[in-house]
C-alpha cells in the first residue's frame, strides 16, 4: 500500500514522545497483569445505519419509513408490502466505495485502506397473480444494514535506533434474511411484520511492534492478536405506515433485541518483550470461547410530506443501549514465560475477559425527490450515523459519521435504474495508533468514504 507523509507537528510529538514511551513500554514488561495483555488496536466500527438498500432508497439516504413500498419495504417498513399489486423483484450490486483513512501518532501510514463492493440486495414482494389476497401481502429479502472492512498500515521511525510499525485488519457485518408480512387495513392505513435472523460476525487482525536500540543495549516488543466471532439471533419487527392527509404520511417501526440462537469465537494473543534483564513471552489461544454481540432494540418515527412532484421525509432512528457485557470470555488460562531472573519462570493468569457497552443513539435521515417526467426523477439525501460504541479502546472505535447522497432514478418499462454518489465523513478523538503501548498526543482518527451507486429492479 502507499504511505504519505503526516503533518511535520505530528512527527515533532513523536519524536518527544518515542524515547521515553519505549523506556516505559519495555521497562514494564516485567510487571504483572494489565501490561501482559494489551491488544493493538481495532478498526473494528460497529455502526448500525451505514448501507441503505433499494434503488431510489439508497440515494436518498433511507429515509423511507412512511414511504417504503415494494421489495425494499421488507427492510424498512414491512407495512408498505400491502400495497403492492404485481409480483416486485429486486435483485442488484448497490455499487462501490473507496475509504480514505487518516490519522495522527505515526509519520507514515496509508492513505487508502481499501476499494470494495457495497452489498447487494435481493428482496420480492408476492403480488394477487400469486397468491390472491385482496389485503395481505408476504415478502422476503436478504439484507446487509451493516458492512466495514478496513486495513491500515503504519509506522514511525523518528532515528535509526527507535522504531515503531502497527498494522490492522478488522471487519464487521451484519446479514438479515427477513420474513415480511403486510396488511392494507384500509385506503390510509397499512400494518406490517417481519422475523429476522441477523447473523452478525467479526474478525480482528493487529500486529504492533517497537525497537529501542543504544550502543549497548537493544530492547523490544513485539504484540499480535488475532480474533473473531459470529452470532446469530432472531428479532421481531412491527411496523405501521398512515396517510393521515393527501399530503402528508406517518411511519413507525419498532425492532426487538436480538434473542441469540448460537454463537462461536476465537481468540489468539502473542506478545514477546525483549528487555535488558531478560525476555517475557505471553501466549494465549482459544479456538472456541464465549462470544456475544446484542443486538438492542430499535425504535424509528418518519413523516413524509408530498408538494405536487416533490417528495420529502424525515426519519429520526433510536437505539437503545445495553449494559456492560463479555464480548470475549474464555476459562482457559494465559501462559507467560520469563526469563528476567535468569532462568525461565512458567506461570499462569485467568483471561480477562473483553469488555463492551453500547450507549443509545439517535440517528436519522433526510431525503426527497423531483420528478422531471415518469421515466425520470432526481434524488438525494443526508444520513447521520452515531457510533454506538461507549468502553473506548476495548476492541472497537468510536467514530461518528454524517454522509449525503445525490443521484438520478429511471423508469423503463418494468425495469427501474438508479445511480448516484455519496461522500461520508467521520472523525475520532482517538488517534491512529492509540496510547498504550506507544502512547502518542491525542489528535484524531479520520474516515472519508467516497461511494458510487447503481441499482435495477424488474416488475413481473
Amino acid at each position: 500500500m502507499r504511505r504519505y507523509g503526516a503533518a511535520s507537528c505530528s512527527g515533532r510529538r513523536i519524536r518527544r514522545t518515542l524515547e521515553r514511551a519505549f523506556l516505559l513500554l519495555l521497562l514494564a514488561g516485567g510487571r504483572a497483569w494489565p501490561q501482559d495483555i494489551r491488544y493493538p488496536p481495532s478498526l473494528l466500527l460497529p455502526n448500525y445505519d451505514r448501507v441503505y438498500p433499494g434503488l431510489n432508497e439508497a440515494l436518498e439516504g433511507g429515509a423511507f419509513t412512511a414511504r417504503a413500498r415494494n421489495a425494499p419495504a421488507v427492510a424498512y417498513n414491512p407495512a408498505g408490502i400491502a400495497v403492492t399489486e404485481r409480483t416486485v423483484l429486486n435483485a442488484s450490486a448497490q455499487g462501490y466505495q473507496l475509504t480514505a483513512l487518516g490519522g495522527t501518532g505515526f509519520e507514515h501510514a496509508t492513505p487508502v485502506s481499501s476499494f470494495e463492493a457495497i452489498p447487494g440486495f435481493v428482496g420480492i414482494v408476492l403480488g394477487r397473480e400469486v397468491i390472491d389476497w385482496e389485503r395481505v401481502r408476504l415478502g422476503f429479502a436478504v439484507v446487509t444494514p451493516v458492512h466495514w472492512d478496513q486495513a491500515a498500515i503504519a509506522s514511525t521511525a523518528p532515528q535509526p535506533s527507535q522504531r515503531a510499525s502497527y498494522d490492522v485488519h478488522s471487519s464487521f457485518s451484519t446479514v438479515v434474511p427477513t420474513f415480511s408480512v403486510g396488511w392494507a387495513v384500509s385506503s390510509t392505513l397499512r400494518l406490517g411484520a417481519s422475523i429476522e435472523f441477523p447473523y452478525t460476525s467479526l474478525s480482528n487482525e493487529g500486529e504492533l511492534s517497537g525497537e529501542l536500540t543504544t550502543a549497548t543495549t537493544s530492547q523490544g516488543l513485539l504484540r499480535t492478536v488475532a480474533f473473531g466471532g459470529s452470532t446469530l439471533d432472531v428479532v421481531g419487527v412491527a411496523g405501521a405506515q398512515w396517510s393521515a392527509l393527501p399530503w402528508l404520511q406517518l411511519g413507525l417501526l419498532f425492532r426487538s433485541p436480538g434473542l441469540k440462537v448460537l454463537s462461536t469465537g476465537s481468540v489468539q494473543y502473542e506478545a514477546l518483550s525483549t528487555l535488558l534483564t531478560g525476555s517475557r513471552h505471553v501466549y494465549f489461544n482459544d479456538s472456541n470461547p464465549q462470544f456475544e454481540y446484542r443486538s438492542p432494540m430499535e425504535v424509528s418515527l418518519a413523516a413524509a410530506v408530498v408538494f405536487g412532484p416533490v417528495e420529502l421525509e424525515l426519519d429520526v432512528r433510536w437505539h437503545d443501549g445495553t449494559h456492560t457485557y463479555s464480548l470475549f470470555s474464555s476459562s482457559q488460562e494465559v501462559r507467560i514465560v520469563d526469563t528476567t531472573s535468569g532462568v525461565p519462570v512458567i506461570t499462569t493468569m485467568p483471561f480477562q475477559a473483553i469488555p463492551y457497552r453500547a450507549r443509545q443513539v439517535w440517528n436519522g435521515s433526510f431525503g426527497g425527490h423531483l420528478t422531471l417526467s415518469p421515466a425520470v426523477s432526481l434524488h438525494g439525501g443526508v444520513y447521520l450515523d452515531e457510533s454506538p460504541v461507549d468502553l473506548v479502546g476495548q476492541g472497537f472505535r468510536r467514530v461518528d459519521m454524517l454522509g449525503f447522497r445525490v443521484g438520478i432514478g429511471l423508469e423503463l418499462g418494468k425495469v427501474s435504474l438508479s445511480a448516484g454518489v455519496g461522500w461520508e465523513h467521520g472523525k475520532a478523538t482517538d488517534d491512529l495508533s492509540p496510547d498504550g503501548p506507544i502512547p502518542s498526543e491525542h489528535d484524531e482518527l479520520s474516515l472519508n468514504t467516497f461511494t458510487v451507486l447503481f441499482s435495477v429492479s424488474f416488475r413481473f
